[in-house]
């Protein structure tokens, strides 16, 4: 949620600390694996940073047992370059999203995303909600057009969390796992690009529904 916004505020700036990723298909993204956390409380980014390099602080002195989680230079060049175009990028998601909402509204068939007042999305992902998915996706496919899901199973299903008793049932979430569909989204999708993939999904529903 690069630079998405709540009330005027950027996200990650509520609460005590927030993590970013900076997984290369991220909207800032690095060429490899990177991330970074922001925090207010001098005494976290403290623990936080001695906990990233092995626990030291100071080379060759650990005071706690930590990890390796160093970013590398060459990541940090180019999230350095990245950083002076972000806000214009995240504008052309917005743009780009709001094209594709205009042009899918209209299919009764497909649920677009829905933006919050007080708020604005920084579109990592576009995500419809739809019927028959997985012969949409092939569809597309066909079109090439690339699509993906994000993601097909919800955390409480995930293994990890077997031995958690859950009260809910998240019944919901359960059945939008099987309806959501993530469609080509960037900075740089052009305006032919978008009405392709609209005109595409609208003739799958005129033709195999």
């Amino acid at each position: 949620a690069h630079f998405a916004e709540y009330r005027g505020t950027f996200v990650g700036n509520f609460g005590i600390a927030a993590s970013f990723s900076f997984f290369p298909g991220k909207n800032l993204g690095a060429y490899g694996d990177a991330g970074g956390i922001v925090t207010d409380d001098y005494e976290l980014f403290i623990k936080m940073k001695m906990f990233a390099n092995h626990g030291a602080l100071v080379r060759h002195e650990h005071q706690i047992e930590g990890i390796n989680s160093r970013m590398d230079t060459l990541q940090a060049a180019v999230l350095d370059v990245k950083l002076k175009y972000i806000l214009e990028w995240t504008n052309r998601r917005r743009e780009n999203a709001k094209i594709y909402t205009e042009g899918l509204r209209r299919l009764d068939k497909v649920e677009t995303p829905q933006i919050r007042a007080n708020t604005k999305h920084s579109f990592h992902l576009y995500v419809i909600k739809v019927e028959r998915r997985e012969e949409l996706a092939q569809y597309l496919q066909t079109k090439g057009i690339s699509t993906s899901i994000h993601y097909p199973t919800i955390l409480p299903d995930q293994p990890c969390y077997k031995d958690f008793k859950h009260y809910v049932k998240y019944a919901n979430s359960r059945a939008d796992s099987g309806k959501i569909l993530s469609l080509p989204m960037c900075s740089n999708i052009t305006l032919d690009e978008i009405r392709f993939i609209i005109n595409s999904i609208e003739e799958f529903y005129s033709s195999y529904l």
